[in-house]
C-alpha cells in the first residue's frame, strides 16, 4: 500500500507539473492517526481479514468490532445514525462514510 501511494504521489506530481497545476503539500499533513486505524496490529485490514475467514463472517460484525476497538480513535467517527454496517474515517481532507455491506461479498 505504501508502495502504490510513493508511485501514485510522484505520478500524479509529473502530471500536474506537466499541466501546470498547483501541487498541495501533502509533507505538512500528518496521516499516521489514520494509517494505524488502517493499517496497526488491531487495525481496519486486520479486521476486516479476520472476519473474511470466519466461516459465517459478517459484515455488520466486521463494523462492530472495529467500533469497539477503535471508540476512542479521534478519526474513526462513530454516529448513532449509522447503519450497522456503516462507520466514517476523519481523512486529512476530511470525513468519509464507508458501507461495508459489500466488504465481505466473494465474487
Amino acid at each position: 500500500m505504501k508502495l502504490q501511494s510513493n508511485h501514485n504521489s510522484r505520478v500524479i506530481k509529473e502530471e500536474y507539473t506537466a499541466e501546470g497545476i498547483e501541487i498541495f503539500d501533502f509533507s505538512m499533513v500528518d496521516n499516521s492517526g489514520v494509517l494505524e486505524l488502517l493499517e496497526g496490529k488491531l487495525g481496519l485490514i486486520t479486521s476486516l481479514n479476520e472476519e473474511c475467514i470466519r466461516p459465517q463472517g459478517k459484515a455488520s460484525a466486521f463494523v462492530y468490532k472495529l467500533k469497539m476497538l477503535h471508540n476512542d480513535s479521534k478519526h474513526l467517527l462513530i454516529d448513532r445514525l449509522q447503519g450497522q454496517c456503516e462507520f466514517g474515517i476523519k481523512h486529512f481532507a476530511g470525513a468519509v462514510t464507508y458501507d461495508a455491506s459489500e466488504f465481505l461479498k466473494v465474487s
